[in-house]
């Protein structure tokens, strides 16, 4: 039996947008490996600090998910083309001469590329995620050969539905009108009544994506080509490809658990028992590569639903925040990070006031007097500032902790059984196979090798200073109770006769075992 997705991209060129991302380079990496008969691989990149598009693709190539076509096929590397361009001006600021050829070659376009963080100015937000969905569909629509267009959008755009499912509601607003609006508003404006604007979304990220996809949908009648949608949930680490565990930035929950390890995040507001909706890396990259065979195999067979949406879920095999600081917890103290600062002894709340305690007895009151320390030995403090970044993050994420959803994924699991086994075995993005105990330790391993840059060879250090970092701790705890309690005996008499009660029954036990024992 042969791979039926593996031929249909035979001879093919594929039109890359976000290719520079995290996501983008796992899809990159995946049609190059698993897809040898690819022709071309066309990568929107963006000229950067003096850098231009050719030296930013070797970087992009550089990277450790490459390693494998690296050391087995390095010539097709020579299948990637940078394009120069950028998501926020018209046409993508492709040149005449890139977009005729592109036009000529390309049958598959991805786009991945968005802002994705969930406190984006508005207006920012709407230019790439909204705007830069029209952009697209611009270009797109020159590409004489263009098939399929897959579009990466997220599974939270219907956040404020108790389900999130496969369905393209009606937009929060008019978005020819909301563009209008913004266009004539400064960032201040805008701002200032962004709350009001978001119509209940949780962010800008979730609100500017619903917007993009209903561009999407408005305008799937008039375009010659296929289009598909993929709602990733919570996009994390890799569970097996292309390098188990890889992940290369501190977004989402990479950064609390990374924070954590480090002794740094001590407290997060978060409902323990909920399902947190961790999706390894490959799984959606997976679901976008299938996606573009199955909507030209079910075209031809007159069942393609223009556009056809896809959830990446774990709804149907899920796991707890929980379950997550269960397994990976016991892992910051066998595997530690080798500079840590503080033991990862942190614990998530589901009572509001005990995190805020808690973040200001291990977050801020620690920024402060560590700061105060550096001034004084003629150091640059940065602890307060970094604490703020932290809350900040921590603040932007607690939607997530906070609520659960129930998941429909009907249309991703109809795809599934339309592959064959050999085609399910190598673009898996079944979310009931994944064993959450192993994926959570990968994760973890993951995060202290290409976050915190840990290799193994720091170990017997990094666990010498756990022991200190221990002991210090123990001993912090035990200076401050003496503390308190010299404290309360100086200032209580009430104090001081339970003292005197609790110390005389201790020294009766004691009398009474040692008569017993001689």
């Amino acid at each position: 039996m042969a791979s039926e997705i593996v031929n249909f991209y035979r001879d093919r060129s594929v039109f890359i947008t976000g290719g520079t991302g995290f996501f983008g380079k796992i899809l990159i990496e995946k049609l190059l490996r698993s897809c040898p008969g690819l022709k071309n691989v066309y990568v929107l990149i963006r000229p950067k600090a003096g850098q231009d598009p050719k030296n930013r693709l070797q970087d992009l190539l550089s990277a450790v998910a490459f390693d494998n076509i690296r050391q087995n096929h390095p010539e097709f590397f020579s299948k990637v083309i940078p394009v120069s361009g950028d998501i926020s001006r018209d046409e993508l600021g492709i040149s005449p001469q890139d977009l005729q050829m592109m036009s000529e070659t390309v049958s598959i376009a991805f786009h991945s590329a968005a802002v994705v963080r969930f406190d984006e100015p508005l207006k920012s937000a709407i230019e790439l995620n909204v705007k830069g969905v029209k952009r697209m569909l611009s270009v797109c629509k020159k590409l004489e050969n263009l098939e399929v267009l897959v579009h990466v959008s997220t599974a939270y755009v219907n956040s404020t539905r108790t389900e999130l499912d496969e369905t393209i509601y009606r937009p929060l607003c008019d978005v020819d009108n909301l563009i209008s609006t913004l266009d004539w508003l400064d960032d201040q404006a805008a701002n200032s009544i962004t709350k009001s604007l978001l119509n209940g979304a949780p962010n800008t990220y979730t609100f500017s994506k619903s917007l993009g996809e209903a561009v999407l949908n408005s305008e799937a009648g008039e375009v010659d080509f296929k289009i598909v949608i993929i709602r990733p949930s919570i996009v994390t680490a890799s569970w097996k490809e292309p390098i188990p565990g890889w992940v290369d930035s501190l977004g989402g929950t990479t950064g609390w658990f990374a924070g954590s390890a480090a002794g740094i995040f001590r407290t997060m507001y978060c409902h323990t028992q909920m399902a947190v909706d961790l999706i390894p890396g490959e799984f959606p990259v997976n679901l976008m590569v299938t996606s573009a065979w199955d909507a030209l195999k079910q075209n031809r067979s007159q069942q393609h639903i223009n556009p056809t949406v896809f959830l990446a879920s774990t709804g149907q095999n899920p796991v707890t925040w929980a379950q997550c600081k269960s397994t990976m917890y016991p892992l910051m103290f066998e595997y530690p990070f080798s500079k840590a600062v503080w033991p990862p002894t942190g614990s998530f709340k589901n009572n509001t006031l005990l995190h805020r305690v808690d973040q200001f007895l291990y977050h801020i009151a620690p920024a402060y007097l560590l700061d105060g320390a550096f001034r004084i030995c003629g150091r640059k403090p940065f602890m307060v500032r970094l604490h703020k970044k932290a809350t900040k993050v921590l603040d932007c994420v607690q939607f997530y902790t906070t609520h659960e959803w129930r998941t429909r994924s009907d249309n991703t699991c109809a795809l599934i059984q339309r592959m064959n086994a050999i085609d399910r075995a190598i673009f898996n993005f079944d979310s009931r196979t994944i064993d959450w105990d192993e994926y959570l330790c990968t994760y973890y391993l993951g995060i202290r090798k290409f976050v915190l840059k840990d290799e193994l060879h720091t170990l017997p250090a990094a666990r010498t200073r756990m022991r200190r970092l221990l002991v210090a701790q123990f001993s912090f705890r035990l200076a401050l109770a003496v503390l308190i309690a010299r404290t309360l005996l100086r200032k209580s008499e009430t104090a001081r006769t339970m003292w005197h009660m609790f110390g005389s029954t201790v020294a009766g036990y004691f009398v009474s075992l040692t008569s017993q024992l001689f």
